[in-house]
């Protein structure tokens, strides 16, 4: 595998923070970007659900200097699940449910298609989250420090969320589709933490169809081929949002080295 392919950069040996108790914690540092440069690492992760951490885990997160947590989640979620242990280690908490419920077995396609699945999802969040996407893209710019955003996998709204910034940034559309698709590798990590760890997350990764824990990178690049029909780039995708041009100019200044 040639050292700078998509493949390469996405799976480079700093990209995973070996955390005990989260599978999808990655630093999206070391991608080459349009305009020249690469994006900083150390600086902007990406994770799933983070509300398991425990001393081991916060150790390594205060090693890292993240002093911001963006979590994606639906406040029922937050609510009933758990969020990042402000009691543990004191943060920037930030919520910006990119759907304000989670689906329930009757609103979701019959399918064990993933992508059939992720067609009829992404757009879905693209539509009812836009606004909240926006905001967090705007949480992103104006942070101070390293800053993590989550949702509960890692997959699909995180996953949307780093399809925005490294498209913006001007990454090629292989590099984005070969990061999303490391979380297939991570859905298999949590699946087994959890039959170790957490019965109750394992009792609901058992009745979730097995489309649901795909991350079908053909989905991703269709999904990004339609938004750069629609506005030119992702860059112009996310200014559709309201994202302006200071906003856009802070999140370069801050993610490309």
């Amino acid at each position: 595998m040639p050292l700078s392919s998509p493949e390469s950069l996405a799976t480079h040996p700093d990209r995973i923070i070996a955390l005990p108790n989260a599978q999808n914690f990655r630093d999206l540092g070391g991608y080459p970007t349009a305009r020249g440069g690469q994006t900083r690492w150390g600086v902007l992760f990406r994770a799933d659900g983070l509300q398991y951490l425990a001393d081991a885990d916060i150790a390594l997160i205060k090693d890292l200097n993240i002093g911001h947590v963006i979590d994606l989640r639906s406040r029922d979620e937050l609510k009933t699940r758990g969020t990042f242990p402000i009691d543990k280690h004191e943060v920037v908490f930030s919520n910006h449910a990119i759907i304000d419920l989670s689906w329930s077995a009757d609103e979701t396609p019959v399918t064990n298609d993933a992508m059939e699945f992720l067609l009829w999802a992404y757009p879905e969040m693209l539509t009812k989250g836009a606004q909240r996407f926006a905001d967090a893209l705007h949480t992103i710019a104006h942070a101070h420090e390293p800053l993590v955003f989550h949702c509960a996998a890692g997959k699909d709204r995180t996953g949307l969320l780093a399809m925005m910034v490294l498209g913006l940034l001007g990454c090629d559309h292989d590099i984005i589709v070969a990061d999303y698709e490391q979380s297939n590798a991570a859905m298999k990590r949590l699946t087994m933490w959890a039959e170790q760890h957490s019965q109750e997350l394992a009792d609901r990764i058992g009745v979730t169809p097995a489309s649901f824990m795909s991350a079908d990178g053909r989905a991703m690049r269709i999904i990004m081929d339609g938004l750069v029909a629609e506005h030119g780039s992702i860059r112009g995708y996310v200014s559709s949002l309201g994202v302006n041009d200071e906003t856009l100019a802070l999140l370069e200044a801050r993610l490309i080295s």
